[in-house]
């Protein structure tokens, strides 16, 4: 059984939304506050009624309310009519237990909704209530009820209930506050129902052999001997209910208690144990942001587990590249002004970032606008026009540039080709505009990717198009060359005597003087010295288009 579509309404961040979920890994990737966590909470609603642990009938407050539909019910008449309304639907696979069509789609589809509505039978204390309707300013919770059905129009007991999960954010798991209810969910998760009453069992043998302590004995002795307190007999004893056993117990990592191991420890025990479902009572496990208070090494492990252990379904909320790429881009939900999905991304460029995670792929999901650049030279260069045109780095307008480095643009590409971005490149022609970038952006024809490069076959890279921006003279080229190159290549350049034999040397600096070399150093160097120069020079056109988003 897995969750394959959630419906949400007036819920926190989300207004109306679907979401069509993976049978096995879901990675939810948005900015900050884009709702994420709300999805989360969204399934913890509809499969537990509880919300961040609680029942939802104590939990309930306006705050849990979309804010558009606070704000369209405070500008109406305030009628029950006009209050709004929480939906959480889960829509499961192979549950016919609660086949039904009590759902908004109107379908024989398997399935629970949650539905936090106005209780009728407070209509008139209600009425009486908007008496004073003018000073209302938030929904008022006190007239509102909790409906929790499966879609077979059957009422859920949260004891036997069919769909479990195990809710996991190691930022929230405080040494004292909630320790009970988090070692109940991992003794639930990780023993079966045999060593759970094994542990039972032999807890209350332990609590009872306390009152047989020699010491304990004299102590109740002495304690109301006159029977001044009472006639009875009065002791102090260990509590043997069962249900007590969660809080006289704690995990222990090489008996240091568990609430006082480092936090990145906590987390791994947290996701394994919940990830090996033992007791098998979790149909799903959410966890949020694994990479928190992680190595890079204990990440990779930890990833490396998921990635193997993962039989039942996962939502994982992250804002690493990391962490997508090693669990697979086809696993991408996206949370943005439309939710998405990757799971038709090329096969081939998922296979790729899983064996070379590193790469900073989130950028181009998350970002609005992006230039991709073969190399660290063009980033630079494009920083430095956009800082003298509009006088902020680029980021501040939210365009990101992105150095493919050693995957190269396809990949990033193929991203774009799903999420939309608009993504300008910006690449060399090396040697022949026609093929290396006519031709290569026909394999590209979406509407939201641009190519952007010099025409002239014969300015092969940047560094060339660069000099003979600035060689209209011998002085704007001795202006430039002062500027991009070490002084003392500075020194021999100004020695030749013709501006041609000058340009030559020049793109003999960068390219070697039969064009075949490729001197990477001196390029970034140059470009660190151009970024950090007071002085203006002039830029190939294409750089400075390639800065221009519709």
């Amino acid at each position: 059984m897995y969750i394959k579509k959630l419906i949400v309404k007036n819920f926190k961040k989300i207004s109306s939304d679907s979401f069509d979920l993976n049978e096995h890994v879901n990675i939810l990737v948005g900015d900050n506050d884009s709702g994420k966590t709300t999805i989360l909470e969204a399934l913890e609603l509809g499969t537990s009624a509880s919300y961040r642990g609680k029942p939802i009938t104590t939990s309930l407050n306006a705050h849990l309310f979309n804010i558009d539909a606070v704000a369209k019910y405070l500008k109406e008449d305030r009628s029950k009519e006009s209050l709004p309304e929480i939906l959480v639907e889960i829509y499961l696979s192979d549950c016919p237990e609660y086949r039904g069509k009590n759902n908004s789609l109107d379908q024989e589809e398997d399935g629970i909704f949650l539905r936090i509505c106005f209780d009728d039978d407070l209509t008139g204390t209600y009425e009486n209530f908007l008496k004073n309707a003018d000073s209302i300013d938030s929904v008022p919770t006190e007239f509102y009820k909790v409906e929790w059905f499966s879609f077979a129009w059957e009422p859920i007991k949260f004891l036997n209930r069919k769909v479990k999960g195990l809710f996991i954010d190691p930022t929230k798991l405080h040494p004292t506050y909630g320790k009970t209810q988090y070692l109940s969910n991992i003794i639930n998760s990780s023993l079966t129902k045999e060593q759970q009453a094994l542990l039972n069992l032999n807890y209350r043998q332990l609590k009872q052999s306390f009152e047989q302590q020699e010491q304990v004995k004299n102590l109740n002795d002495g304690l109301d001997t006159a029977n001044q307190v009472t006639e009875q007999n009065l002791s102090i004893i260990a509590d043997t209910n069962s249900g007590t056993v969660e809080a006289g117990l704690q995990l222990a990592v090489d008996e240091v208690s568990f609430s006082h191991i480092g936090k990145g420890e906590q987390s791994k025990i947290q996701v394994k144990l919940a990830l090996l479902n033992k007791g098998g009572n979790a149909n799903f496990v959410t966890v949020e942001e694994p990479e928190n208070h992680l190595s890079h090494t204990n990440l990779s492990e930890l990833i490396e587990f998921i990635a193997n252990n993962s039989s039942n379904q996962v939502f994982i909320t992250t804002h690493s590249s990391y962490v997508l790429n090693k669990l697979s881009l086809g696993n991408l939900c996206l949370i943005a002004d439309r939710y998405l999905r990757l799971n038709n991304i090329d096969s081939k460029t998922a296979k790729t970032l899983q064996r070379l995670p590193g790469y900073d792929t989130l950028r181009i999901v998350l970002s609005r606008k992006v230039i991709l650049v073969e190399g660290p030279s063009d980033e630079l260069l494009l920083k430095k026009i956009y800082i003298q045109t509009y006088g902020k780095l680029p980021e501040m307008d939210g365009i990101d540039i992105i150095v493919v480095r050693g995957i190269g643009f396809n990949h990033y590409l193929q991203i774009a080709k799903h999420t939309g971005t608009q993504v300008n490149v910006v690449k060399d022609n090396d040697g022949s505009y026609q093929e290396n970038i006519i031709d290569y952006a026909a394999a590209y024809p979406a509407e939201n990717i641009s190519f952007f490069s010099e025409a002239d076959d014969e300015l092969k890279s940047l560094e060339p198009s660069l000099i003979k921006a600035n060689s209209d003279s011998n002085d704007s080229l001795l202006t430039f060359a002062e500027i991009a190159l070490a002084t003392q290549t500075f020194n021999k350049l100004k020695k030749l005597d013709d501006l041609d034999k000058k340009i030559e040397f020049f793109i003999a600096v960068y390219i070697g003087p039969k064009g075949d070399k490729n001197y990477g150093t001196k390029k970034v160097d140059s470009a660190i010295r151009i970024f950090d120069s007071e002085e203006e020079i002039q830029y190939p056109d294409y750089l400075v288009e390639a800065l221009k988003f519709d």
